[in-house]
């Protein structure tokens, strides 16, 4: 069991418009679906099918990326490449993108480079988690009936870029997250039930193992930074645990429904329902700070 102390580092404020030096207020009528960022800046997707990009200066600028709906963006931190799922016709018919953002095409929109219908079988599901690969080289989808599609090779071609099922559980998968240590790559999984871990090393002789026989809900698991060892981290009502591909390891012990995690620079933040020792009046969020140092995590309850 890891050691946690509360330190106040953290203080807050209300953003303004530079312009009218008001609450900024912008992004009030966008119905936000998903989230993501890199390359400075904020990437959202919405119920109209619509992707939007905030600035560091606030700026928000946006193209139509489906015709229906957007329900998962991944942007990668070093590349111009962006990746989405959504929908262009009714019910469940998930189709991925792939948009090179340096490229314009004649419509002025970032150039689409690949369209993969996520189907596996003839029986549709809902498309519940994606990864990509900082490399470009590896990118993954989750499905709610439990498979997963892995892709292989540069993910912004068709032909250089096959994909591959997996079975590694059989409930929905909720997280998923790649490690590279050297010439070692694992996938981490999670599912309603389970966590795995799947070694990429060898081409077509995925490895699976099973790290633990909880899982966690969607939205309560990410991937650690480099410093601390590209751990895969698990929010559930007991604590936050954390995992190498051959086990679990260190957990933070705090109570409380997990409703989301997120990594950022060195913290692991964490927004969840207040514990009922301090309740919240309506019902508030309490979002948390977690300072991660080797064999200490030091914690900071912002609001």
């Amino acid at each position: 069991m890891i050691m946690w102390r509360r330190f106040n580092f953290f203080d807050k404020e209300v953003v303004k418009d530079s312009e009218t030096n008001q609450t900024y207020d912008k992004l009030k009528e966008i119905h936000i679906t998903c989230s993501s960022s890199g390359r400075g800046q904020i990437v959202l997707g919405d119920v109209e099918g619509n992707v939007f990009f905030l600035n560091r200066q606030l700026v928000i600028t946006s193209f139509r990326a489906y015709k229906l709906s957007v329900s998962h963006v991944e942007q990668m931190r070093q590349n111009p490449i962006l990746v989405t799922v959504g929908a262009d016709e009714p019910g469940i018919n998930p189709l991925l993108k792939v948009w090179n953002l340096d490229k314009i095409d004649g419509s002025g929109n970032p150039y689409c480079t690949r369209i993969v219908r996520v189907v596996v079988g003839l029986s549709p599901s809902p498309v519940t988690a994606l990864a990509v690969h900082e490399n470009s080289s590896l990118m993954t989808v989750g499905l709610d009936d439990g498979n997963i599609l892995l892709f292989r090779g540069d993910i912004t071609r068709d032909r250089h870029s096959k994909y591959k099922v997996l079975h590694v559980g059989g409930t929905s998968v909720t997280g998923l997250g790649f490690r590279t240590a050297g010439r070692q790559s694992f996938l981490f999984v999670v599912t309603t039930d389970e966590v795995f871990s799947v070694s990429l090393s060898v081409k077509d002789k995925e490895n699976v193992v099973l790290l633990d026989s909880h899982g966690c809900p969607a939205h309560c698991s990410v991937l650690s930074d480099a410093k601390q060892d590209n751990q895969f981290v698990i929010g559930r009502q007991d604590a936050v645990y954390f995992y190498q591909p051959d086990g679990r390891g260190p957990c933070l012990a705090f109570e409380g429904e997990k409703l989301i995690l997120h990594w950022f620079r060195g913290y692991l933040v964490v927004v969840g329902k207040d514990n009922k020792s301090n309740p919240r009046p309506g019902g508030m969020m309490a979002f948390m700070c977690i300072t991660c140092h080797t064999g200490l995590l030091n914690s900071d309850k912002v609001f």
